[in-house]
């Protein structure tokens, strides 16, 4: 049996075992992968910001240049007929140089600049600088269409070229529509790789960091910010947090194995533990029913024997009937492990005569003892008449009271105290026996549990104090118990009054 045990123990172990290191590999599995998903996440948010950040700066730039275009202080815009080419050509000349001009045609523009047309004119000014912006401007480049202009695109371009401060919360935007909120820092430098950002220094960033891709900042005139980069703390938190009902789902799986497992276990060793107790009853009950069988059996045969005198005849049969009477109490034993499966003890309330009653159980213990039994009655409560089933209450003070005989050496002293309050009346019983070892009183209540003692040097079936616990229920009330090795034991019924 305890090979088995032990056979099932280890498997037990092996499987939860098992399945952490599944759990762990799967887990492991998932988080490598987030932390690839986030990297992705964060390169992409990265490679929209950086577009949407020249894109709002071209925005910024064209707009600035139309209203420079439609400033009459610094530019004349005018329109002209070519016959050759059968089309409206629109001037842009230098207020200052009437020589310093350039000119463009469309076909959206295809009617003539009158004088007072301001509309028609912010749509010619609109379209040139449009047209700055997509030759020029979106290919990082400035032509010098007017030498003027082309001063003033390139001294806007400087302006509002790629800052970090401004392009922060471009990328946290992009990155919080992505649920991505991890703190980030920029790194920028003169030279690096567009494609392979693999070849980021190790030595400029922390352990479990993120970088991204370079992206250019077209910053021609400052040497050392041509490139820049997002540099992201590490993202366990955030990759934890996508897996929280995943690890709290593992956990939890986990804990109802092993509770499940622990509680089989647990069930097994007090199956066990319950059928070696049922084997040691059942040895010492046949023992004890086989004894007065024996003694009557003797007695009977005895009784045969016609040469037999008075004195005999009735010493035998004193015999018969003392262990008819004995093997009686121990069927009834028996009998009352039946009472424990049921839910509860079938009960008829009587008044009884406390005092009365306490002093027969003692009286009959004296007479069936062998030792010297000394009782000390006290009852100062005022009391003595108290509602309960009269044959259980006599069976749990019996049980009380033969415990403590025999758990006490030759001379037994025993202290009967009543007490009471409102709602209680307490029957306090102290011996000076050999008492319990702390270790065994968490147990004693328990079905067939004895103390262990050397060759079970004191008789019984581990019945009594479960019973009696029992009873007290079945009342309403309760049993307490207090030891102490070598000193003696006070058990304590508690009533309801």
């Amino acid at each position: 049996m305890i090979k088995n045990i032990r056979w099932l123990l280890s498997i037990c172990l092996l499987a939860i075992t098992g399945v952490i290191l599944l759990q762990y590999y799967w887990i492991t599995n998932y988080y490598s992968a987030s932390r690839i998903n986030f990297e992705r996440e964060t390169n992409l948010a990265f490679e929209d910001a950086i577009k949407k950040d020249f894109q709002l700066r071209c925005d910024t730039i064209e707009q600035i240049i139309t209203e420079q275009l439609l400033d009459t202080s610094s530019f004349i815009i005018s329109s002209k007929y070519l016959p050759n080419v059968d089309e409206i050509s629109h001037r842009i000349t230098n207020a200052k140089d009437k020589n310093d001009f350039t000119s463009f045609s469309h076909p959206e523009l295809a009617a003539y600049l009158k004088q007072d047309d301001t509309a028609y004119k912010r749509k010619i000014a609109q379209r040139f600088a449009r047209n700055l912006r997509t030759e020029d401007l979106e290919n990082h480049v400035i032509y010098y269409r007017i030498q003027s202009l082309g001063d003033f695109a390139l001294e806007k371009v400087t302006q509002y070229g790629f800052d970090t401060s401004r392009f922060r919360p471009l990328l946290q935007q992009y990155l919080a529509e992505r649920k991505i909120f991890t703190n980030f820092h920029f790194y920028l430098s003169h030279a690096d790789s567009l494609f392979n950002y693999s070849n980021f220094p190790d030595t400029l960033i922390k352990k479990g960091e993120i970088v991204t891709k370079a992206q250019p900042t077209y910053k021609w005139w400052k040497q050392e910010e041509q490139y820049i980069r997002a540099v992201f703390d590490s993202p366990i938190r955030h990759v934890l947090s996508k897996m929280i009902w995943i690890l709290a789902g593992s956990l939890l799986l986990v804990f109802l194995v092993s509770f499940c497992i622990w509680l089989l276990l647990k069930a097994l060793i007090h199956e066990k533990k319950l059928a070696v107790i049922k084997t040691d009853f059942i040895n010492n009950i046949t023992h004890e029913l086989k004894t007065p069988v024996t003694t009557i059996s003797a007695a009977l045969e005895a009784l045969n024997n016609s040469e037999l005198n008075k004195e005999k005849y009735f010493r035998y049969i004193g015999h018969a009937k003392n262990e008819t009477k004995r093997l009686a109490g121990l069927i009834d034993n028996i009998l009352n492990i039946s009472l424990f499966g049921k839910k509860s003890i079938p009960v008829h309330l009587e008044e009884i005569e406390i005092e009365t009653t306490i002093k027969e159980i003692t009286e009959t213990h004296k007479i069936s003892t062998d030792k010297k039994v000394h009782y000390q009655f006290t009852n100062n409560t005022g009391i003595n008449l108290l509602m309960a089933d009269k044959q259980l209450f006599q069976q749990a003070l019996t049980n009380v009271i033969d415990n403590a005989i025999k758990y006490s050496g030759e001379d037994v002293h025993i202290d009967i105290i009543c007490q009471s309050d409102n709602r209680h009346f307490r029957i306090i019983c102290e011996d000076k026996g050999e008492g319990i070892a702390s270790s065994s009183l968490p147990y004693v209540f328990d079905k067939f549990y004895r103390e262990p003692k050397p060759n079970h040097a004191v008789k019984g079936h581990g019945l009594g104090l479960s019973y009696v616990r029992n009873i007290m229920e079945a009342h309403h009330g309760k049993i307490e118990i207090s030891s102490t090795k070598g000193k003696g034991t006070i058990v304590t019924l508690i009533w309801p009054y």
